[in-house]
């Protein structure tokens, strides 16, 4: 079964806010489910959802009225464990991760779209 991560957004800020966590769900490893989401829930006037599609990218989306950042990272050489940490704040967005024996966080930045 699949981790509620959604709680981990409870009390958060749409303007900023910081999220750290690890995914050791097999339902996330696993290539025969072809998309997971891992949270999809409103804060304040935005919203957010971060999910691992069929290519095993995890992405995150953040949608408010003015505009959509997007950021996503290959997590296929993952296998049981993965640490996750997204920024935000009125500027821009980052995804990290860190496997399993991994000390450094690969991070990138969401791009995005003005509506």
């Amino acid at each position: 079964m699949l981790t509620d991560y959604s709680k981990l957004l409870v009390d958060k800020t749409d303007q900023q806010g910081v999220v750290e966590f690890t995914i050791k769900d097999e339902e996330f490893f696993n290539n025969d489910v072809k998309e997971v989401t891992l949270f999809y829930s409103i804060v304040g006037a935005a919203r957010f959802k971060l999910f691992r599609n069929h290519k095993f990218e995890l992405i995150l989306v953040h949608v408010t009225d003015d505009w959509m950042r997007q950021a996503k990272v290959d997590v296929s050489p993952y296998k049981d464990q993965l640490d996750v940490k997204i920024t935000w704040d009125d500027a821009t967005d980052t995804l990290s991760i860190r496997g399993l024996n991994e000390s450094d966080f690969h991070t990138v930045q969401a791009m995005q779209i003005d509506n």
